[in-house]
């Protein structure tokens, strides 16, 4: 019994030595190793992804060495992740297997079936693709602190042809025009610009602007009255395009001069992919909250005092003096502009139903217990946002791939890499 174990000991050991020199190492690189079948499956993966896109398969050598880069770049990766502490947590990963199977209309019990049907391994993959988000996290890490883009980088964008194709945005710019003859001295040029300005008044006490260029423009009897209908930002004089920047939908600017005279535009309208109106809201409060030496009891009517007191005493005072929000109290309670769905929902359903300068009733959040006044409302225009965020997102993308190739030269060239094998 004894000598038939031995015996299946040493055949054992002689099969795991055999297994050991035909899967042999085939690069060294810094502590890690790649083996031979793993740099064959990698060459049958590219040579079967190049098939299924009809594509055409190069030389061997050529493909070989290409195939040997990636899995090199890819194992420095892994090991730099290891170094940096880089983690992708099972709750997280499942998360992103989940997301993959949706996009084929599958559940993951069923993506998992289809793998193994299709001859792979559901934990090989698992693996593949936590080992993809690792590396992306490391060469994210490595190259976005080399990344710098500039508020004239993105401008320039922008204003490209390219930005504008991008970026599709159309105004539709009313104006008046109050034409100075050329030659004017200073003075009858500043008679010209008061009755701009009279004129802008007007409109801001509630004249409409469609009366005043009837009544007041020289361009009234023009087409569109002057107008620039559905212009993009290359189809706007400058003058006009660099004050519209900065302008909500519907809003009068104050005059601006150019070589004819006083212009009065008005930002009517906006169209395009990128466009958003942000109702927003500005906002007063207290709020008390409960605590060891306060119970519920007394923050309650601690809330209602201050909503009677509020009636006749000044409600920025009162903030200051008693409200437990530290970042509101100095200014006197005062909040930020602010869009839907920045504060709690209770919160957020008092302000709705407010009139503006109205005291609410006090109400209770998460937080605690408020009393709040609505200063004011508005429609934000955050089109010119959304189109910068879009503009350094195109920049950024460009900017990284870039820099992408120039860090994994870098860090190939100061890692230590052995090639063991040549073309197989």
């Amino acid at each position: 019994m004894r000598l038939k174990v031995l015996c299946l000991a040493l055949i054992s050991q002689l099969v795991f030595s055999d297994i050991s020199f035909i899967d042999r190492v085939a690069v060294i690189v810094d502590e890690g190793i790649i083996l031979e079948s793993e740099v064959n499956k990698a060459l049958d993966i590219a040579i079967t992804n190049l098939k299924e896109n009809n594509a055409q398969i190069p030389p061997k050598e050529f493909l070989f060495e290409r195939v040997l880069e990636a899995m090199i770049i890819d194992e420095i990766l892994l090991q730099k992740g290891e170094q940096f502490g880089v983690r992708i947590s099972d709750q997280e990963l499942n998360e992103i297997l989940s997301d993959i199977a949706k996009r084929d209309g599958l559940s993951i019990k069923e993506f998992k079936e289809k793998l193994e049907k299709e001859g792979e391994s559901f934990k090989s993959y698992r693996q593949s693709i936590k080992n993809e988000f690792i590396k992306r996290r490391v060469q994210s890490g490595l190259v976005r602190p080399k990344i710098v883009i500039s508020e004239k980088e993105i401008q320039n964008y922008i204003d490209s042809s390219e930005g504008e194709n991008l970026i599709s945005t159309e105004y539709k710019i009313d104006q008046i025009l109050i034409k100075v003859p050329s030659g004017s001295d200073e003075k009858l040029s500043d008679d010209y610009k008061n009755k701009a300005l009279e004129i802008t008044k007007k409109i801001k006490d509630g004249l409409s602007f469609e009366d005043a260029i009837n009544k007041y423009s020289d361009l009234k009897d023009a087409d569109d009255f002057g107008g620039l209908y559905w212009k993009k930002k290359s189809e706007i004089p400058s003058l006009f395009e660099k004050k519209i920047r900065n302008m909500n939908k519907g809003e009068v600017s104050s005059p601006i001069r150019s070589g004819a005279g006083f212009h009065i535009i008005k930002l009517s309208d906006l169209r395009g992919d990128t466009i958003q109106i942000e109702k927003q809201s500005l906002v007063q409060h207290i709020l008390i909250e409960t605590s060891e030496i306060r119970s519920p009891k007394q923050a309650e009517d601690l809330i209602n005092n201050l909503f009677e007191r509020a009636k006749e005493e000044d409600f920025a005072i009162l903030a200051r003096v008693f409200s437990d929000d530290p970042g509101s109290k100095m200014d006197g309670g005062k909040l930020d502009w602010a869009p839907k769905g920045v504060y709690d929902v209770n919160f957020e359903k008092v302000m709705d139903e407010v009139e503006i300068n109205e005291i609410s009733k006090p109400f209770e959040s998460a937080f605690g217990w408020h009393i709040l006044k609505v200063l004011e409302r508005r429609e934000k225009n955050i089109t010119e946002d959304i189109v910068r965020d879009k503009a350094y997102e195109v920049l950024f993308n460009r900017k990284f791939q870039e820099q992408l190739q120039n860090t994994l030269e870098e860090i190939r060239a100061e890692a230590f890499v052995d090639i063991k094998i040549s073309t197989i």
